[in-house]
């Protein structure tokens, strides 16, 4: 599957909720036939600028979650998610 098939794929997948890089990549496991790592599963979501690192998880269910591991969301999740918190402000 080419990375541009992939990162539409991603997308509809974190317009749901974000998620970190290793549910990512094991979902993608269960879609397709994929030999993508989460550090190549990195590199396509940091190249696509209609996805967003919005933080670091440290412990995801991992064995080996010595280090974080990203947390990712569309751009659109996020945009909703800002003006729910900014209404929220504002009634305070």
């Amino acid at each position: 599957m080419g990375s541009r098939n992939l990162r539409e794929l991603i997308r509809k997948y974190l317009s749901e909720r974000p998620r970190n890089t290793i549910e990512i990549s094991a979902w993608l496991a269960n879609q397709i036939d994929s030999a993508n790592s989460p550090s190549d599963i990195t590199s396509i979501l940091e190249s696509d600028d209609q996805i967003t690192r919005i933080g670091t998880v440290r412990k995801s269910g991992m064995r080996r979650a010595e280090s974080p591991v990203s947390e990712w969301a569309s751009n659109g999740w996020v945009e909703h998610h800002e003006r729910k918190e900014s209404g929220k402000n504002k009634e305070r």
